[in-house]
């Protein structure tokens, strides 16, 4: 899975540069973990590369903020192509996320 962490004065980015699917959910769930296991003040999930998201993606995804949420960690997901903003609008993720 191509991901690049950037570690930032107010947290941790994670940059995908992949479509999220079934095959590589995995991968995502790891890097996700390694970031939240490090307590940053807050995790922004970057998904300015990713063209398309299944639904292997998006529970990582909601896993993941719920992890975050119990720790504290603000939990961010930004740059969403308009066909994965439209898939997150459909699950009702955009109001639970606040993406606009």
């Amino acid at each position: 899975m191509k991901t690049e962490r950037r570690d930032e004065p107010a947290g941790v980015r994670i940059v995908i540069q992949e479509d999220l699917d079934m095959h590589v959910a995995g991968e995502l769930q790891t890097a996700l973990h390694g970031a939240l296991h490090d307590k940053p003040k807050s995790l922004v999930v970057d998904l300015s590369g990713v063209g398309f998201i299944d639904s292997a993606g998006l529970a990582v995804i909601i896993e993941c903020l719920k992890r975050a949420r119990q720790a504290s960690i603000a939990f961010h997901v930004e740059n969403l192509s308009a066909q994965v903003k439209d898939t997150f609008e459909i699950s009702g993720l955009t109001k639970i996320l606040g993406i606009q």
